[in-house]
């Protein structure tokens, strides 16, 4: 029996082991590559890099326009769902109150990820011209293009971040037992304390699985910023961006369990 758990023991052991290895060996392969391409090719995807961005800068009212309209479209279609299927699911039967339940939930989840997206899409188009270095080597006339995508880009985000409130206010009239100011900094532990236990239990394994999507991407994220600050130059606080949220993640989670723990030994 003991022999049995020491081979699992050391089979864990020889997997972490081969995992770094393995680890070790790609980031080796691509410092031999990048130094065996050279400089040029380096420069170029650098260049490339940088042309990119300018044509960002360049265009950042249009792309803030087109990427704003769709998700502002994809926002309101759902919503517009969400309110229909709301009018239905009073007088509806207990099926058809299910399945109008599972397409407002559906609906609801295409709208918050479109507001989200539309949000984040503003801030990451606005940001190569984000820099007063940039701002103060312009024209007048350049100066004012980047005004005005900023003024695109404050009016983006408030539209997105209204929406999220009209879609909280929607959900409260559809269900009137769903208790919460949006406006609230404890809005979420007041949203949770309204919901039934199967509600409940839903969102604790959504975001234990988030947990565990954060726990991969964040060490990857930390690896990646490490291999381009080597290559590209791309700064530090790229590295310590991602490692410090990757730490965050962990404390938290750690910090959650020991406090649930300790509430079940003051009961």
């Amino acid at each position: 029996m003991n022999k049995g758990k020491s081979k699992k023991k050391m089979n864990s052991y020889l997997k972490m082991v081969l995992i770094m290895l393995a680890g070790g060996v790609v980031g080796g392969i691509f410092g031999f590559v990048t130094s065996y391409s050279g400089e040029n090719s380096i420069a170029v995807i650098g260049h490339g890099m940088n042309a990119f961005l300018l044509a960002v800068r360049d265009h950042t009212v249009l792309l803030e326009c087109i990427c704003g309209a769709i998700c502002i479209m994809i926002c309101e279609i759902h919503f517009g769902k969400m309110k229909r299927m709301g009018s239905q699911i009073q007088d509806a039967e207990d099926e058809e109150y299910h399945e109008l339940q599972y397409h407002i939930e559906v609906s609801s989840s295409w709208g918050m990820i479109a507001s989200t997206v539309g949000t984040v899409l503003m801030m990451l188009i606005i940001s190569p011209g984000y820099s007063m270095k940039y701002i103060e080597s312009q024209s007048d006339g350049e100066t004012g293009r980047f005004l005005a995508g900023l003024v695109v880009f404050m009016g983006m985000v408030v539209y997105f971040g209204m929406w999220q409130v009209r879609y909280v206010k929607m959900v409260q009239r559809i269900y009137p037992e769903k208790k919460g100011d949006p406006a609230s900094m404890k809005f979420q532990e007041q949203w949770l304390a309204s919901c039934d236990e199967a509600e409940k239990e839903e969102i604790y394994e959504a975001s234990y699985k988030t947990y565990l999507l954060t726990g991969k991407v964040l060490p990857f994220c930390t690896l990646v910023a490490m291999l381009l600050h080597m290559v590209w130059n791309t700064g530090v606080l790229a590295i310590i961006i991602p490692a410090f949220l990757w730490i965050l993640s962990a404390f938290n989670f750690c910090r959650c369990c020991v406090t649930k723990k300790s509430e079940k030994l003051a009961k």
